[in-house]
């Protein structure tokens, strides 16, 4: 009777052990993308059921819609799929349709696979246009090939199809966030899901009875389910179509529509499930207007707050290129070929108001962006144009003396605005013209400060503006670059270009700055030479370790300018064998730094360009620097930039002969500044060659070695050093 006891009693163990074990733990959860294409956040949260929901959970971000050698929907779309930047720009080359046995011959003959239920029959031109035309390697499907290959099933449902001239035009752009490499998906229905509707944009609009059946039914057979509603995208699309009243009242209806399934959905859900809603482009008018950021919107668990990833560093901002990897991790999948990074999720209780006031700032800094800058580059360029002009002139210039003393503070700003810009975040100002009232009080007080601090000595006063700017950038650098990404002259979340670190910008400050700021210390003998040795170590670790600066272009060219000047104030002689050494050691501190990220996991721009070079080999480092040379000779042709470095180019070449031996006479009287601007001008050469905005980056770093070569020679040619005698 015992022996039955034990053994009844530890099969009851057994039992209570193993199912929670095989029923909940390993239980796995099913994923829901839903996509309301062409909307916002303020719209979508107009949406009742969703406002609600909003409310008590989730977690908001915006994303960078961002695609390869463009933007625009379907680059969009293949983005999210591909997991990094993909290009496919011709609408004719997607073409997702229902499987037939017609179509399954024509797609088995195209691509010798087999048909699953919804395939792109031109899957190979839109493969092939990625390859011809991409600049990143991205492959397309590879969420969609990954889940097959793991044993999951993926469904789609809907469509953006319109109407022209009586004849439906296809919109299946949903089929590439899903579609295996062969433009596959296992289930769905992109075909019949729409009904005639004359009160609608094109005279249809999605079945939503229809849509939610068919929602309910693939959910149940499958393991992610991609959603396209379709008519927001529609009504973006027919907006002009219409006047203010008509497009008022058909949005409400298909919000009221909208509202009826998301109800059906988060009543359909589990709690294991995660449900993704998005939209994977702004509105026409979003996007004109540079709001061009789009809302995503991730469902698990009962918290809230907002989205990041390591693609942007940034909280409540994300990229197109890391839905499908996030998608993949919800099944503790992993693909190596995709660039884009898992989501962060972090708990913020007041995450909607906190995420439209950060594109409130993103947006007002991008359209004042370039007027601001184009005009500080504007005055920067002319001022040096009129002072050398001036100073040729001088013989026949009156009253030269105060028209010099005049253009000198004038020429100054240049020094000054780089700091300015880079402080006035600090004010968190978000509209234009606080932003700008900014950085104009931030100028005027620092222009203050170095009068009443150094009154008439130049060079002080530019070297106690270049080391404030080194030393903030550096403590930027080190605790979260945030001055660096709220920065009016530094990267745009929206360009995507850059998310964090060190921008291109100020890569060349980051040279220039350090190099001159030491040399004034220098001249005025306020630091040993072994200081300078330290300091450049910390500036260029602080600027290049991939969880701070996380600047490749910077660490080459920092290193080389650092190196270079050290070696010219120990007075050591250069020959071939150093200038070699000079090379050896910026490949050695890259690979430091790229051993330090890998180890480090912080998934920083040099690390993805490493296990990229490790997955496809050799090709992978021609893409990248075919790309650098393309935006640069791009730069070259576009950028207001290259106006400094023209500008300074012809007073280099015209200061070589007027006066005679200027240069030489400059280095005698101030050797450490000399050496100093010699290091500083291989620095440019140097990240003109490394970076792919390397025309940025060497203007920048001209500033610091022109702006004070200009005032130096006013002082030495106009007043000979007078002002400058006194102070000594």
């Amino acid at each position: 009777m015992k022996k039955k006891i034990v053994s009844l009693l530890l099969v009851l163990m057994v039992v209570l052990v193993s199912v929670p074990k095989y029923s909940f733990a390993d239980e796995k959860g099913k994923v829901i993308f839903i996509n309301m294409n062409r909307t916002n956040l303020v719209s979508m949260l107009h949406i009742q059921s969703l406002d609600k929901e909003v409310q008590e959970r989730g977690y908001v971000g915006l994303m960078n819609i961002r695609g390869d050698k463009g933007t625009d929907d379907r680059r969009s779309y293949a983005s999210m799929g591909a997991g990094g930047r993909a290009n496919v720009s011709t609408e004719q080359n997607i073409n997702f349709k229902a499987t037939d046995k017609d179509s399954a011959k024509i797609f088995e003959s195209a691509t010798g696979k087999k048909a699953k239920a919804i395939n792109d029959l031109t899957v190979n031109k839109s493969i092939n246009e990625n390859i011809e035309n991409g600049q990143y390697g991205s492959i397309l499907g590879s969420l969609g090939q990954t889940l097959s290959e793991n044993g999951f099933k993926t469904a789609v449902l809907g469509n953006s199809d319109i109407v022209e001239n009586g004849e439906i035009v296809k919109n299946r752009n949903i089929g590439l966030v899903a579609m295996d490499h062969n433009g596959r998906i296992d289930a769905g229905n992109v075909d019949d899901i729409n009904i005639k509707d004359s009160t609608m944009p094109y005279g249809i609009r999605t079945d939503y009875d229809k849509l939610i059946n068919e929602t309910k039914k693939y959910y149940t057979e499958n393991d992610v389910l991609f959603v396209d509603l379709g008519d927001t995208y529609r009504l973006d699309n027919y907006r002009l179509n219409l006047n203010e009243k008509t497009y008022s009242n058909m949005k409400h209806a298909i919000g009221k529509n909208i509202d009826k399934y998301l109800k059906e959905v988060f009543n359909m859900v589990g709690e294991n499930d995660t449900v993704y809603i998005s939209s994977a482009f702004p509105s026409d008018l979003d996007y004109k207007n540079k709001r061009r950021l789009s809302p995503i919107i991730k469902f698990s668990g009962d918290s809230k707050g907002i989205l990041s990833s390591a693609t942007t560093r940034r909280e409540g901002i994300v990229a197109n290129l890391d839905v499908g990897v996030d998608i993949l991790n919800e099944f503790g999948l992993k693909n190596e070929t995709m660039v884009g990074r898992t989501y962060n999720l972090v708990e913020k209780e007041d995450n909607v108001k906190y995420v439209l006031d950060e594109f409130e700032k993103i947006v007002s800094i991008s359209n004042i962006r370039a007027t601001v800058v184009n005009g500080f580059v504007g005055v920067i360029s002319a001022s040096w144009v009129i002072a050398m002009i001036l100073i040729l002139l001088r013989n026949y210039l009156p009253h030269k003396e105060k028209v010099f003393i005049i253009l000198k503070e004038f020429i100054k700003l240049g020094i000054i605005m780089p700091l300015s810009f880079l402080i006035a975040p600090i004010f968190n100002f978000k509209e234009p013209i606080t932003i700008t009232a900014g950085i104009l009080l931030t100028t005027l007080i620092l222009y203050i400060l170095g009068r009443a601090l150094f009154k008439n000595d130049d060079i002080k006063q530019m070297g106690f503006f270049a080391f404030i700017t080194i030393v903030v950038i550096t403590i930027d650098s080190a605790f979260g670059t945030f001055l660096m990404q709220n920065n009016i002259m530094s990267y745009d979340a929206i360009i995507g270009a850059r998310y964090y670190g060190v921008g291109n910008e100020y890569e060349g400050v980051t040279i220039a700055c350090a190099v001159f700021a030491l040399a004034v210390l220098l001249n005025y003998k306020k630091i040993p030479k072994w200081l300078v040795a330290v300091l450049s170590i910390v500036i260029l670790v602080t600027s290049a370790y991939p969880s701070m600066g996380a600047n490749v272009g910077g660490a080459i060219s920092e290193c080389v300018a650092y190196l270079l000047f050290i070696l010219l104030i120990y007075d050591v002689k250069l020959d071939f064998k150093k200038v070699i050494l000079l090379g050896f050691a910026a490949v050695a501190v890259v690979a430091i730094f790229a051993f330090l990220d890998i180890v480090s996991g912080s998934e920083s721009h040099l690390g993805m360009f490493v296990q990229q070079i490790l997955l496809n080999g050799p090709m992978a480092i021609i893409q990248t620097f075919t790309r650098k040379i393309q935006m640069n000779i791009k730069l070259a042709q576009t950028s207001v930039w290259v106006n400094i470095l023209l500008a300074g180019i012809a007073i280099i070449a015209v200061f070589i002969f007027r006066p005679s031996k200027h240069f030489r006479d400059i280095a005698k009287r101030y050797p450490a500044l000399f050496k100093g601007f010699v290091a500083s001008m291989v620095g440019c050469i140097v990240t003109l060659l490394v970076n792919d905005s390397g025309i940025v980056a060497a203007s920048t770093a001209s500033i610091y070695i022109l702006i004070p070569v200009i005032i130096i020679s006013i002082n030495m040619i106009i007043f000979g050093d007078i002002n400058q005698e006194k102070l000594k």
